[in-house]
């Protein structure tokens, strides 16, 4: 790999040594960590407040030296209002859990508005190394892959959340039991179930990844689908919390419905790349 001052002509484009690749990635990594702390400092230290500029009321992100009023804490609080059902209890076990719960959301908060900003850095490390195809099919999927994982993240917290944690106490209200939530395990939960549903929507894009660059036949997926479907239906069991198959359903049934748009996206990608007046190849 050789970073932009490498492409140059005074250095004659000659293949960087070992010790310059690392001096290369801890630049690239300087620059993402500095604008994901100073977007962690914002999340922390400003709050959405109500004002009127010029007679136009309007929420806009002020500053506020009070940690009980970040943008981290107001996200929080929507989050679990939105999510959990009113009669649920929310319990901390320590002093210090929710100060630890308001430093996660906006370390979440950072990494997500920043993402931008890491993905040019990480393009811009690997791109020398990259042939012009493999080049193109990552422009190609690039808006495809951004969708998808927002899409997959918009599903899990406005469908398959509300509906699970609804169910599940509603089990607990059944048998009796005094709902309770604690404020960490919820959004250690939360932030990992919907980062996992939103990397399982990549499905389609590893499926024409893996077909563009030739490492398997469009007909592996269509000869392979009962194995992809057990496969799919064990994410979907392992990645939910309760053994009765109704949230795992929830989770199953989308990406089966990804697999075959991930299939039908590969044929139709095929007859487009394959050569005038010959079939595309297959299996």
């Amino acid at each position: 790999m050789a970073r932009a001052g490498d492409e140059a002509a005074g250095n004659e484009g000659r293949p960087m040594r070992f010790f310059e690749h690392l001096e290369e990635l801890r630049r690239r990594l300087r620059v993402v960590v500095y604008v994901v702390l100073a977007a962690f400092l914002v999340f922390l230290g400003f709050s959405f407040q109500y004002v009127v500029v010029f007679g136009v009321p309007m929420w806009l992100p002020l500053p506020t030296l009070n940690l009980q009023e970040g943008i981290a804490q107001q996200f929080f609080v929507a989050l679990r209002a939105w999510l959990v059902p009113s009669y649920v209890t929310s319990v901390v076990l320590t002093p210090w859990e929710p100060v630890i719960v308001q430093f996660k959301v906006a370390l979440f908060l950072a990494i997500v508005a920043t993402s931008p900003v890491s993905t040019y850095e990480f393009w811009r490390f690997v791109a020398p190394a990259l042939r012009p195809r493999e080049k193109r099919m990552i422009v190609r999927v690039s808006v495809p892959v951004v969708l998808l994982f927002l899409a997959g993240v918009a599903m899990s917290l406005l469908v398959v959340l509300p509906f699970t944690f609804t169910y599940l106490y509603g089990v607990a209200i059944a048998l009796g039991a005094t709902p309770l939530l604690q404020l960490q395990e919820f959004l250690d939960f939360v932030l990992l179930f919907s980062l996992a549903f939103g990397l399982a929507f990549e499905l389609p894009v590893v499926m024409y990844g893996l077909t563009a660059l030739g490492v398997v036949e469009a007909d592996f997926w269509k000869h392979h689908w009962r194995i992809a479907t057990f496969a799919i239906f064990f994410f979907g069991a392992a990645i939910t919390p309760d053994g009765s198959g109704v949230t795992m359903m929830l989770v199953a049934i989308p990406m089966l419905g990804l697999y075959v748009g991930g299939y039908a996206a590969v044929r139709i990608g095929l007859r487009r790349t394959a050569p005038e007046g010959r079939p595309a190849k297959s299996s």
